[in-house]
């Protein structure tokens, strides 16, 4: 416990050693005090990462329904951390601070996914095909107000991170080719995207309500 690496070690050592010394806090005369049982690696990083209070979007963006790149998305989003123009800036970029999308307002995380009218247009076009109540704006509200079973809730979450995946892509595509997809070609993709992920969940067991609510959605014939 004593051992220091020396300044030329690799990276990976040091990192190694300095995980040791953080672990240490955790052992008493060499014995691991911090759970009755013993070691084990779960209880260790339960252990390092102390009690904190959930988050309330931590259900729509880790449930097993969602894709795992819309995932990461919406983890940066809830954490402030994509890389909006407005965030760039803040950090010293001498940039334009237009959005992409409409080329009007300040591109923030806020107007990017729900203020900007090109987002509102695939939003709109998305609750029409859907006939589902797409949220516009307070989404960590709406986190909080989603009804129905697990399995419908799940569709709701993966679809809304499917929607941002998509638009932070044409944000991307206008960016770096100066191309725009109409919005109702990327409500179009939007759902071809989620028929291809309730497809491959087929196997679950839904009960004949929700096997109808699929329909009424349009995301199963």
């Amino acid at each position: 416990m004593e051992y220091s690496p020396t300044m030329n070690s690799s990276w990976i050592w040091r990192r190694i050693c300095k995980v040791k010394e953080e672990m240490a806090a955790g052992y008493t005369d060499g014995k691991w005090e911090v759970q009755q049982d013993g070691y084990t690696p779960a209880g260790c990083y339960n252990w390092s990462k102390g009690n904190k209070p959930c988050v309330n979007w931590y259900k729509v963006i880790w449930n097993r329904w969602a894709i795992p790149k819309h995932q990461f998305l919406g983890w940066l989003i809830a954490h402030e951390a994509l890389n909006t123009v407005a965030r760039l800036k803040s950090f010293g970029l001498d940039i334009e601070d237009k959005c992409y999308l409409c080329g009007v307002d300040e591109e923030t995380t806020g107007h990017l996914f729900f203020e900007c009218t090109y987002s509102k247009r695939v939003i709109t076009e998305l609750n029409r095909q859907t006939r589902w109540d797409f949220p516009m704006r307070n989404v960590v509200h709406w986190c909080e107000q989603r009804t129905g079973t697990k399995a419908q809730r799940g569709v709701q979450s993966t679809m809304m991170l499917s929607a941002l995946y998509q638009v932070w892509k044409q944000r991307n595509k206008s960016k770096n080719e100066a191309v725009l997809v109409r919005p109702e070609c990327v409500a179009k993709m939007i759902m071809d995207e989620m028929r291809s992920r309730v497809r491959g969940l087929e196997r679950a067991t839904l009960t004949q309500a929700e096997r109808d609510w699929f329909i009424k959605m349009r995301l199963v014939e």
